[in-house]
Protein backbone atom coordinates (compact mmCIF):
# COMPACT_ATOMS: atom_id res chain seq x y z
CA UNK A 1 0.00 0.00 0.00
CA UNK A 2 1.39 3.39 -0.63
CA UNK A 3 1.89 6.28 1.99
CA UNK A 4 -1.44 7.62 1.36
CA UNK A 5 -2.67 5.19 4.08
CA UNK A 6 -1.05 6.46 7.07
CA UNK A 7 -2.70 9.76 6.29
CA UNK A 8 -6.52 8.31 5.92
CA UNK A 9 -8.69 7.89 9.16
CA UNK A 10 -11.00 4.78 9.35
CA UNK A 11 -14.11 4.60 11.35
CA UNK A 12 -15.43 0.95 12.28
CA UNK A 13 -18.68 1.02 13.71
CA UNK A 14 -19.37 -2.84 14.63
CA UNK A 15 -20.69 -4.58 17.54
CA UNK A 16 -19.00 -7.51 18.04
CA UNK A 17 -15.50 -6.31 19.20
CA UNK A 18 -14.13 -9.51 17.96
CA UNK A 19 -15.27 -8.66 14.54
CA UNK A 20 -13.79 -4.93 14.93
CA UNK A 21 -10.46 -6.03 15.93
CA UNK A 22 -9.57 -8.46 13.20
CA UNK A 23 -10.39 -5.14 10.53
CA UNK A 24 -8.31 -2.97 12.89
CA UNK A 25 -5.54 -5.58 13.04
CA UNK A 26 -5.18 -6.37 9.27
CA UNK A 27 -5.78 -2.52 8.38
CA UNK A 28 -2.88 -1.45 10.03
CA UNK A 29 -1.19 -3.91 8.30
CA UNK A 30 -2.01 -2.24 5.24
CA UNK A 31 -0.58 0.42 6.47
CA UNK A 32 -3.70 2.42 8.52
CA UNK A 33 -2.81 3.47 11.18
CA UNK A 34 -5.46 5.75 11.94
CA UNK A 35 -8.84 3.23 13.28
CA UNK A 36 -11.26 4.11 14.89
CA UNK A 37 -13.26 1.36 16.88
CA UNK A 38 -17.22 2.18 17.86
CA UNK A 39 -19.38 -0.29 19.29
CA UNK A 40 -22.49 1.54 18.31
CA UNK A 41 -24.14 3.93 15.44
CA UNK A 42 -24.54 6.69 17.95
CA UNK A 43 -20.69 6.60 18.97
CA UNK A 44 -19.97 6.32 15.52
CA UNK A 45 -21.49 9.31 14.01
CA UNK A 46 -20.08 11.35 17.04
CA UNK A 47 -16.53 10.00 16.01
CA UNK A 48 -17.03 10.39 12.50
CA UNK A 49 -18.06 14.20 12.80
CA UNK A 50 -15.32 15.08 14.97
CA UNK A 51 -12.84 13.59 12.73
CA UNK A 52 -14.62 15.30 9.62
CA UNK A 53 -15.20 18.61 11.60
CA UNK A 54 -10.70 18.67 11.93
CA UNK A 55 -10.36 17.66 7.99
CA UNK A 56 -9.47 14.36 8.41
CA UNK A 57 -12.44 12.72 6.43
CA UNK A 58 -12.56 9.17 7.16
CA UNK A 59 -13.94 6.05 5.57
CA UNK A 60 -16.41 4.29 7.20
CA UNK A 61 -16.99 0.14 7.74
CA UNK A 62 -20.30 0.09 8.84
CA UNK A 63 -22.23 -3.32 10.33
CA UNK A 64 -25.73 -3.08 8.70
CA UNK A 65 -27.42 -4.44 11.79
CA UNK A 66 -26.34 -2.69 15.25
CA UNK A 67 -28.12 -2.47 18.97
CA UNK A 68 -29.21 1.01 18.60
CA UNK A 69 -29.92 1.65 14.85
CA UNK A 70 -29.35 0.19 11.23
CA UNK A 71 -27.32 1.74 8.32
CA UNK A 72 -29.91 3.18 7.01
CA UNK A 73 -30.43 5.34 10.21
CA UNK A 74 -26.42 5.75 10.76
CA UNK A 75 -25.53 6.67 6.79
CA UNK A 76 -28.42 9.22 6.91
CA UNK A 77 -26.61 11.11 9.68
CA UNK A 78 -23.15 10.56 8.64
CA UNK A 79 -23.90 11.93 4.91
CA UNK A 80 -26.21 14.90 6.27
CA UNK A 81 -22.68 15.60 7.77
CA UNK A 82 -20.69 15.04 4.88
CA UNK A 83 -22.44 13.93 1.69
CA UNK A 84 -19.29 12.85 0.08
CA UNK A 85 -18.26 10.23 2.77
CA UNK A 86 -17.34 6.56 1.60
CA UNK A 87 -19.31 3.96 3.51
CA UNK A 88 -18.46 0.20 3.23
CA UNK A 89 -21.49 -1.86 4.75
CA UNK A 90 -20.54 -5.51 5.94
CA UNK A 91 -23.48 -7.53 6.38
CA UNK A 92 -24.25 -11.56 6.48
CA UNK A 93 -27.10 -10.76 4.05
CA UNK A 94 -26.70 -11.42 0.57
CA UNK A 95 -25.95 -8.84 -1.85
CA UNK A 96 -29.08 -9.60 -3.27
CA UNK A 97 -31.40 -8.65 -0.51
CA UNK A 98 -33.52 -6.11 -0.58
CA UNK A 99 -32.23 -4.39 2.13
CA UNK A 100 -28.58 -4.04 0.81
CA UNK A 101 -29.81 -3.24 -2.55
CA UNK A 102 -31.33 -0.30 -0.82
CA UNK A 103 -28.42 0.96 1.25
CA UNK A 104 -26.58 0.74 -2.31
CA UNK A 105 -28.88 2.87 -4.04
CA UNK A 106 -28.83 5.03 -0.93
CA UNK A 107 -25.11 6.07 -1.38
CA UNK A 108 -23.40 3.01 0.27
CA UNK A 109 -19.72 2.62 -1.32
CA UNK A 110 -19.51 -1.00 -1.25
CA UNK A 111 -20.70 -4.58 0.48
CA UNK A 112 -18.87 -6.76 1.76
CA UNK A 113 -20.17 -9.75 2.95
CA UNK A 114 -19.83 -11.33 6.30
CA UNK A 115 -17.79 -13.28 7.09
CA UNK A 116 -15.33 -10.67 5.83
CA UNK A 117 -12.80 -12.46 3.46
CA UNK A 118 -10.11 -9.88 3.80
CA UNK A 119 -8.77 -10.20 0.28
CA UNK A 120 -11.87 -8.34 -0.62
CA UNK A 121 -11.60 -5.61 1.78
CA UNK A 122 -7.91 -4.97 0.68
CA UNK A 123 -9.66 -5.11 -2.96
CA UNK A 124 -11.88 -2.17 -1.85
CA UNK A 125 -8.99 0.05 0.02
CA UNK A 126 -6.73 -0.12 -3.09
CA UNK A 127 -9.11 1.01 -5.20
CA UNK A 128 -10.22 3.40 -2.55
CA UNK A 129 -6.50 5.17 -2.72
CA UNK A 130 -6.29 4.69 -6.33
CA UNK A 131 -9.28 7.22 -6.80
CA UNK A 132 -7.41 9.61 -3.82
CA UNK A 133 -4.30 9.54 -6.72
CA UNK A 134 -6.66 10.06 -9.43
CA UNK A 135 -8.02 13.14 -7.13
CA UNK A 136 -4.71 14.82 -6.42
CA UNK A 137 -3.31 14.48 -10.76
CA UNK A 138 -6.74 15.74 -11.20
CA UNK A 139 -6.08 19.03 -9.60
CA UNK A 140 -4.97 21.29 -12.33
CA UNK A 141 -8.58 20.34 -13.81
CA UNK A 142 -10.61 20.68 -10.73
CA UNK A 143 -9.03 23.72 -9.92
CA UNK A 144 -10.06 24.93 -13.61
CA UNK A 145 -13.47 23.19 -12.82
CA UNK A 146 -14.07 25.31 -9.51
CA UNK A 147 -13.23 28.80 -11.70
CA UNK A 148 -15.77 27.91 -14.68
CA UNK A 149 -18.31 27.36 -11.70
CA UNK A 150 -17.73 30.73 -9.96
CA UNK A 151 -17.82 32.41 -13.64
CA UNK A 152 -21.23 30.58 -14.70
CA UNK A 153 -23.09 31.35 -11.21
CA UNK A 154 -24.12 34.95 -9.52
CA UNK A 155 -23.64 32.90 -6.15
CA UNK A 156 -22.91 29.11 -5.60
CA UNK A 157 -22.84 26.88 -2.45
CA UNK A 158 -19.80 24.96 -1.07
CA UNK A 159 -22.04 21.90 -1.38
CA UNK A 160 -22.63 22.19 -4.95
CA UNK A 161 -18.82 23.04 -6.06
CA UNK A 162 -18.04 19.80 -4.16
CA UNK A 163 -20.36 17.51 -5.78
CA UNK A 164 -19.51 19.34 -9.07
CA UNK A 165 -15.91 18.38 -8.91
CA UNK A 166 -16.55 15.16 -6.96
CA UNK A 167 -14.43 16.35 -4.04
CA UNK A 168 -15.34 16.48 -0.52
CA UNK A 169 -16.42 20.19 0.80
CA UNK A 170 -13.13 20.23 2.93
CA UNK A 171 -11.11 20.84 -0.09
CA UNK A 172 -13.16 22.79 -1.61
CA UNK A 173 -13.21 24.88 0.99
CA UNK A 174 -9.04 24.98 1.02
CA UNK A 175 -9.31 26.36 -2.63
CA UNK A 176 -12.09 28.91 -1.64
CA UNK A 177 -9.68 30.29 1.20
CA UNK A 178 -6.63 30.31 -1.02
CA UNK A 179 -8.97 32.38 -3.32
CA UNK A 180 -10.60 34.62 -1.13
CA UNK A 181 -6.84 35.48 0.39
CA UNK A 182 -5.79 36.60 -3.44
CA UNK A 183 -9.23 38.77 -3.14
CA UNK A 184 -10.38 36.56 -6.16
CA UNK A 185 -13.65 35.22 -4.29
CA UNK A 186 -15.88 37.11 -1.44
CA UNK A 187 -17.80 34.62 0.60
CA UNK A 188 -21.48 35.48 1.12
CA UNK A 189 -24.24 34.09 3.57
CA UNK A 190 -24.64 30.39 3.77
CA UNK A 191 -26.88 29.48 1.15
CA UNK A 192 -29.78 26.64 2.14
CA UNK A 193 -31.01 24.61 -0.70
CA UNK A 194 -32.96 21.08 -1.81
CA UNK A 195 -31.00 18.05 -1.66
CA UNK A 196 -32.24 14.30 -2.74
CA UNK A 197 -33.79 12.88 0.25
CA UNK A 198 -31.97 9.40 -0.74
CA UNK A 199 -28.62 10.17 -1.96
CA UNK A 200 -28.30 14.16 -0.29
CA UNK A 201 -27.39 15.40 -3.64
CA UNK A 202 -28.06 19.06 -4.51
CA UNK A 203 -28.08 18.61 -8.45
CA UNK A 204 -31.77 18.39 -8.23
CA UNK A 205 -34.65 19.69 -10.99
CA UNK A 206 -38.27 20.34 -10.57
CA UNK A 207 -40.05 18.67 -13.01
CA UNK A 208 -44.11 19.31 -13.84
CA UNK A 209 -46.81 17.19 -14.75
CA UNK A 210 -50.81 17.09 -15.16
CA UNK A 211 -52.75 16.15 -11.77
CA UNK A 212 -55.11 14.63 -13.81
CA UNK A 213 -53.14 12.50 -16.44
CA UNK A 214 -49.40 12.75 -15.32
CA UNK A 215 -48.08 13.99 -18.51
CA UNK A 216 -45.34 16.70 -18.23
CA UNK A 217 -46.43 17.71 -22.08
CA UNK A 218 -47.75 21.50 -21.46
CA UNK A 219 -48.56 24.65 -22.95
CA UNK A 220 -48.58 28.18 -21.86
CA UNK A 221 -52.39 29.76 -22.89
CA UNK A 222 -53.58 32.99 -22.18
CA UNK A 223 -57.52 33.07 -21.17
CA UNK A 224 -60.20 35.72 -21.67
CA UNK A 225 -62.99 36.28 -19.30
CA UNK A 226 -65.29 38.66 -20.65
CA UNK A 227 -67.65 40.25 -17.87
CA UNK A 228 -70.76 40.87 -19.68
CA UNK A 229 -71.48 37.32 -20.98
CA UNK A 230 -69.56 35.35 -18.52
CA UNK A 231 -67.82 33.58 -21.36
CA UNK A 232 -63.98 32.11 -20.59
CA UNK A 233 -61.86 31.23 -23.48
CA UNK A 234 -58.77 31.05 -25.14
CA UNK A 235 -57.15 34.71 -26.23
CA UNK A 236 -56.63 33.49 -30.02
CA UNK A 237 -61.08 32.79 -29.82
CA UNK A 238 -61.48 36.54 -29.65
CA UNK A 239 -60.90 37.63 -32.83
CA UNK A 240 -60.64 41.52 -33.57
CA UNK A 241 -61.52 41.35 -29.39
CA UNK A 242 -65.16 40.05 -30.65
CA UNK A 243 -66.64 37.93 -27.33
CA UNK A 244 -67.20 34.38 -29.23
CA UNK A 245 -69.98 34.00 -27.04
CA UNK A 246 -71.77 37.03 -27.11
CA UNK A 247 -70.38 39.06 -30.23
CA UNK A 248 -69.63 42.01 -28.55
CA UNK A 249 -66.58 43.89 -28.37
CA UNK A 250 -63.93 43.72 -25.65
CA UNK A 251 -62.17 47.45 -25.08
CA UNK A 252 -61.19 48.05 -21.50
CA UNK A 253 -59.16 45.00 -19.40
CA UNK A 254 -60.30 45.48 -15.44
CA UNK A 255 -64.00 46.67 -16.81
CA UNK A 256 -64.82 44.90 -19.95
CA UNK A 257 -62.70 41.75 -19.68
CA UNK A 258 -60.23 40.35 -17.85
CA UNK A 259 -56.94 37.72 -18.66
CA UNK A 260 -55.54 34.99 -16.30
CA UNK A 261 -52.37 33.01 -17.51
CA UNK A 262 -53.32 29.31 -17.66
CA UNK A 263 -51.61 26.01 -18.83
CA UNK A 264 -52.98 23.19 -21.37
CA UNK A 265 -52.24 19.75 -21.16
CA UNK A 266 -51.37 18.39 -24.05
CA UNK A 267 -52.26 14.42 -22.80
CA UNK A 268 -55.98 15.57 -21.77
CA UNK A 269 -56.54 19.00 -22.66
CA UNK A 270 -57.31 20.04 -19.40
CA UNK A 271 -56.74 23.88 -18.57
CA UNK A 272 -54.52 24.26 -15.27
CA UNK A 273 -54.16 27.54 -13.17
CA UNK A 274 -51.06 25.85 -12.08
CA UNK A 275 -48.89 22.31 -12.98
CA UNK A 276 -48.62 19.60 -9.64
CA UNK A 277 -44.36 19.22 -9.23
CA UNK A 278 -41.95 17.21 -8.14
CA UNK A 279 -38.65 16.77 -7.57
CA UNK A 280 -35.81 14.63 -10.00
CA UNK A 281 -32.64 13.83 -8.48
CA UNK A 282 -30.17 14.14 -11.37
CA UNK A 283 -27.57 11.55 -9.21
CA UNK A 284 -29.86 8.81 -8.53
CA UNK A 285 -33.04 9.55 -10.31
CA UNK A 286 -35.03 9.36 -7.15
CA UNK A 287 -38.15 11.65 -7.74
CA UNK A 288 -39.70 13.44 -4.55
CA UNK A 289 -41.84 15.49 -3.27
CA UNK A 290 -40.87 18.97 -1.53
CA UNK A 291 -41.91 17.50 2.16
CA UNK A 292 -39.85 14.70 1.08
CA UNK A 293 -36.70 16.71 0.37
CA UNK A 294 -33.67 17.79 2.52
CA UNK A 295 -32.44 20.35 3.16
CA UNK A 296 -27.98 21.36 2.99
CA UNK A 297 -27.01 24.64 4.19
CA UNK A 298 -23.43 25.47 3.67
CA UNK A 299 -20.82 28.54 2.60
CA UNK A 300 -21.73 30.85 -0.27
CA UNK A 301 -19.46 32.30 -2.78
CA UNK A 302 -19.19 34.31 -5.61
CA UNK A 303 -16.35 34.98 -7.97
CA UNK A 304 -14.94 38.83 -7.22
CA UNK A 305 -14.62 39.73 -11.18
CA UNK A 306 -18.11 38.30 -11.87
CA UNK A 307 -19.74 41.47 -12.66
CA UNK A 308 -16.82 43.28 -14.35
CA UNK A 309 -17.54 42.94 -17.84
CA UNK A 310 -14.99 40.36 -19.73
CA UNK A 311 -13.28 39.46 -16.48
CA UNK A 312 -13.20 36.06 -15.29
CA UNK A 313 -11.25 34.12 -12.77
CA UNK A 314 -8.51 32.83 -13.12
CA UNK A 315 -7.11 29.97 -10.67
Amino acid sequence: MTTLSSQKSIVIIEDSLAVAVLIQDFLKKLGYQNVHLCESGRTGIQVFEELAKSGKLPIVILDYSLPDMNADAVMSEIFAITPDAKVIIESANEKTDETIKNVLRYGAYEYLEKPIRFENLKNTMQILEEEDKLIENKLPQIQKQIGSLLNSAVQISLARIAEYCNITKDEVLEHMKQLESKGKVIRLENIKEISCGMCSSVQIRQTFHCPACNSSNFKHCKLIEHFKCGNVSFEESYKNNICPKCHKEIKTIGIDYRTMENYVCNGCGKILAQSSYEYLCLRCNSKFKLDEAKWITSEGFRSQFLFKSGSKIRL
